[in-house]
């Protein structure tokens, strides 16, 4: 898990929690990572999500009411879409779940980030050559453990993928919870799509 020097911060998220088709998908990992509790932290299903876009730097009120003028504008004419959650990959810092097709993640993303972009004072991170589509299932606490038995497990595992519809993107607060390996938010804004 990476630390923040500070925060909360502002975040685009898909809130995967209204979704009980993934809660499930979720939750059939959850006897294999009891027995990794001291090096992950397991997000809860209340707090499944898809980060669409991280804004890493204080924002105020007025820029927040900007970017949430600015943000309706550029999602306008966007399409509900359906992914593929799936399969769960193990990483160095999480573990995750892949989400197919990427695109209309990815076209998401390009909206929200041309929105920050017009706000001033609001600066992102350089964004990647291509945009990862994922959620996270848990995050790394402790890096230093034998994750074999981990990724043995998650391979044997394999539960079945599930379709999730995503018709709404949502502005929220973001905060890092170190101790319990995991984030939570609080929701300023909905953007419905149409």
């Amino acid at each position: 898990m990476s630390t923040w020097a500070t925060g909360p911060f502002l975040h685009f998220l898909v809130l995967l929690n209204r979704h009980h088709g993934y809660r499930a998908y979720a939750r059939a990992h959850r006897d294999l990572f009891s027995g990794f509790d001291e090096h992950l932290g397991v997000v809860p299903e209340e707090w499944l999500h898809c980060t669409v876009q991280g804004i890493y730097t204080p924002a105020t009120a007025e820029q927040t009411e900007q970017l949430i003028k600015v943000t309706r504008r550029e999602i306008a004419g966007m399409r509900p879409f359906t992914v593929q959650m799936g399969p769960t990959w193990p990483g160095v810092r999480a573990v995750t779940v892949a989400m197919y097709p990427e695109t209309a993640v990815a076209e998401l993303n390009r909206r929200v980030r041309a929105a920050a972009e017009t706000v001033p004072g609001i600066e992102l991170r350089p964004g990647p050559a291509k945009f990862w589509a994922h959620s996270t299932l848990a995050y790394v606490r402790d890096g230093d453990f034998d994750d074999r038995l981990l990724n043995r497990g998650l391979r044997s595992l394999r539960p079945e993928r599930v379709d999730v519809t995503i018709d709404r993107v949502h502005l929220v607060k973001q905060r890092q919870h170190l101790a319990a390996g995991y984030y939570t938010w609080e929701v300023l804004e909905e953007f419905p799509f149409t």
